[in-house]
């Protein structure tokens, strides 16, 4: 049974200008694997350790509110238990819970710096 407070992972994310070189440089230079291809965003992976991962966004397709570039992705155990406890402590939720078509439920928060973090669990 898993925690209902635990991280699973942590994905730092950055915008690109151009993603066919970005493809280019975490791949054919740094030797990670593309596991996400989704034209707008990429996420490259290690080999030998799945969960080390950096996800690149597109520079045009940032954060739906807010104008915000989202800092880093947060998979954790249970989502919806984030999003109440986000709420009852009072952070700045700044795009509220929801399914994503490519199978993701998600919410962003601020953090106390201004950094805008995706707080995500599979489905």
């Amino acid at each position: 049974m898993q925690n209902k407070n635990e991280t699973i992972r942590i994905v730092p994310n950055i915008y690109s200008n151009d993603m066919t070189d970005c493809k280019k440089f975490y791949v054919e230079f740094l030797g990670l694997k593309l596991v996400m291809d989704m034209e707008w965003i990429y996420t490259f992976a290690s080999e030998k350790n799945p969960l080390a991962q950096i996800s690149v966004i597109k520079n045009e397709n940032i954060a739906p509110l807010d104008n915000s570039a989202v800092f880093i992705s947060m998979e954790v155990s249970d989502v919806n238990n984030k999003y109440e406890r986000a709420k009852q402590l009072g952070w700045d939720i700044v795009y509220d819970i929801r399914n994503e078509p490519w199978g993701v439920r998600r919410f962003f928060v601020k953090d106390p710096n201004g950094a805008t973090i995706n707080v995500l669990s599979h489905l």
